[in-house]
């Protein structure tokens, strides 16, 4: 099988698992994480008991999302899955620092988004920005490229190995070759204890990107476009993490 066909196919798997299809990539699909297939084709078992479900779970949750090591621009060594990941509400893209094309345009969405999710961010959602230029983009390089954007905490800028980040972007079906300057605009978002998840493109307007995140992360509670999280200044209403 050929490289290209490779990377179709995992494009269609990380799809299938994001609830959507090629035309429908706009549109906030709906998944049960649970029922993933794990790698030899099968549906795993089910298990009885909360902390095995749990352990069965998270398993199948870090053969999708690779819990690869990273390195953040704020210092700490962390797992994508375990650290980034596990237990969240997450948007996560990837960018590189001297990209002059969609990545600052992206980044700049991203910081609208955060600032109209308010103290959201951080608290019970949280954005993870993935360094496709490692050997450039050191958690220093990061670290600046962060207070550019005004990123607060719970905004995450991370680096790894070149292999590690491409298993990454192979399985959330974002991989199409190694010229990083052809790399997939979009954003992929979801709320990882429920299993939902999505992506839209991360050149759309901030107001369309909150919606759809919002619709995901928050599932059928909003039905009009917000101009700012209703329960961004609520205080106390979300989940402390």
């Amino acid at each position: 099988m050929s490289r290209r066909e490779l990377a179709t196919n995992g494009r269609r798997r990380a799809l299938a698992f994001l609830g959507l299809n090629a035309a429908g990539i706009c549109a906030a699909g709906l998944v049960d994480a649970a029922a993933e297939p794990d790698e030899r084709g099968s549906t795993p078992p089910a298990t009885s008991g909360g902390d095995s479900d749990e352990a069965a779970r998270s398993g199948r949750m870090r053969r999708h999302f690779p819990n690869v090591p990273l390195q953040t621009h704020d210092g700490r060594s962390v797992r994508f899955y375990d650290d980034l990941v596990k237990g969240r509400k997450v948007i996560i893209n990837f960018t590189f620092t001297t990209c002059t094309g969609t990545c600052p345009r992206t980044s700049a969405n991203l910081a609208r988004v955060q600032e109209m999710l308010g103290d959201r961010i951080g608290r019970d959602i949280f954005i993870v920005s993935l360094s496709i230029d490692p050997e450039h983009d050191t958690p220093a390089v990061l670290a600046e490229y962060a207070r550019t954007f005004e990123a607060r905490p719970g905004w995450t800028f991370a680096t790894g190995t070149i292999a590690d980040i491409n298993s990454i972007r192979r399985r959330l079906g974002l991989y199409d070759s190694d010229d990083i300057t052809q790399h997939m605009g979009l954003l992929t978002f979801g709320n990882e204890p429920e299993g939902r998840w999505a992506a839209t493109p991360a050149l759309d307007t901030p107001k369309n990107i909150l919606y759809y995140v919002l619709r995901r992360v928050d599932p059928f509670q909003y039905t009009v476009w917000p101009t700012v999280s209703p329960r961004a200044s609520a205080g106390g209403s979300g989940t402390e993490r």
